[in-house]
């Protein structure tokens, strides 16, 4: 039985029948009858943007889990609306990113719908792994929260599989030889995954994915990226602790704004590229799923390697970030120019992440549960000390 107490969602107080009448009207779409009510509801599991719950029915012929999620937190920094309406039909081709003046219409089109679902056939298979949206709302008429109802995808997530293994900052011989055989299948896998996702390119660079397909939005690359740089150190200023790196990181800014090139090619950019959001086999090291689209922006190669290496494979033995970049290299070439811009990137992510941990705090958004598997915001400012020099 579900205690009635654990039913919030953010700061709004629900039931079980609450969260059944949110995922109503994902229940057709996941071969649920309308009168069925949940087995099981567990959560939520808050994150550090969301509050998520797991819904399970009885379908007559077996079990069928829903995902719900809300939307909560008020330091969230991208796009007001469920992200994955605009990207799943991109990942699929439903949406031809390259039909000149047709993409704007069929982009508003779909950022009109307040409502709405994306659930892929075996017709049109999205370019990796992700779950079907079965449902989205952000009308806030429901809860005061937009909220997604997604597949659930079974398994563990490769962060959660290193843990429970103790894989970190051991040599590749102290780790038993299946375990280190089935995240050298994972890592490889992931860089696969990647990789498919940057064969995604924009027709342009916009500074919001609401902006694909308007001509009158396109953007520089190398100028949205030192605008939106500047700007996070101006938010940086507010806060004591990092202030005095501040003119420090001004002078790395600017001896190496020049390694990013004028014109780049527009991908697909997770933006969250890292092992919490990726669904694996645990014998078998397929990765079977990826999931938290909820930053993904149109952006460059080399930002998705940031998070991946920093949370990723930063702790690991060598051989799984081999593993990880022969997956990536069956599509594109990463030479010592990828790599150095990597690093400007990756001082840029910094601060942003800086940046947002200070806000969370400052909005009481903390998290202890969520917060301890990150690096508090001191950590961020040692890393910046590291690139910087100082």
């Amino acid at each position: 039985m579900v205690e009635p107490q654990a039913l919030m969602i953010g700061k709004t107080r629900t039931s079980l029948e609450g969260i059944d009448a949110l995922v109503a009207p994902a229940k057709a779409r996941a071969g649920i009858l309308a009168s069925a009510r949940p087995t099981q509801c567990k959560g939520p599991f808050d994150g550090k943007i969301n509050s998520i719950y797991r819904i399970t029915y009885d379908t007559g012929t077996g079990q069928a889990t829903l995902v719900l999620r809300a939307r909560i937190s008020e330091a969230f920094r991208y796009e007001a609306i469920v992200k994955e309406k605009v990207l799943f039909p991109i990942i699929d081709g439903t949406v031809d990113l390259h039909s000149g003046d047709k993409l704007r219409g069929e982009i508003e089109k779909i950022l009109d719908a307040k409502t709405g679902s994306h659930v892929f056939s075996r017709d049109k298979p999205p370019a990796i792994p992700v779950q079907s949206l079965f449902h989205y709302d952000e009308t806030c008429k429901q809860i005061p929260y937009l909220f997604s109802v997604l597949d659930y995808l079974p398994g563990i997530s490769m962060y959660e599989y290193m843990e429970a293994r103790g894989v970190k900052n051991k040599p590749l011989e102290d780790i038993p030889a299946q375990v280190a055989k089935v995240l050298g299948k994972a890592f490889s896998d992931v860089g696969d995954a990647m990789a498919r996702l940057h064969a995604i390119e924009f027709p342009a660079f916009y500074s919001a994915i609401t902006d694909i397909g308007d001509r009158s939005k396109v953007v520089n690359w190398k100028q949205l990226f030192a605008a939106r740089t500047r700007k996070l150190m101006d938010e940086a200023a507010r806060w004591p602790a990092i202030k005095p790196l501040l003119p420090d990181f001004q002078r790395y800014f600017d001896a190496n704004i020049d390694l990013i090139p004028e014109h780049d090619t527009p991908v697909l950019f997770h933006n969250d590229f890292q092992p919490q959001n990726f669904i694996m086999d645990e014998q078998s090291g397929k990765v079977t799923g990826y999931i938290d689209f909820d930053n993904w922006q149109v952006g460059v190669k080399e930002q998705e390697f940031v998070k991946m290496q920093y949370w990723g494979l930063r702790e690991l033995d060598p051989a799984f970030e081999k593993a990880f970049m022969v997956g990536y290299a069956k599509h594109h070439r990463v030479d010592k120019d990828f790599l150095a811009r990597v690093d400007v990137y990756k001082a840029s992510w910094f601060l942003l992440v800086h940046n947002f941990e200070m806000s969370k705090i400052a909005m009481n958004e903390q998290n202890i549960t969520v917060d301890k598997r990150f690096p508090a915001a001191e950590k961020y400012i040692e890393e910046i000390k590291r690139i910087v020099g100082r």
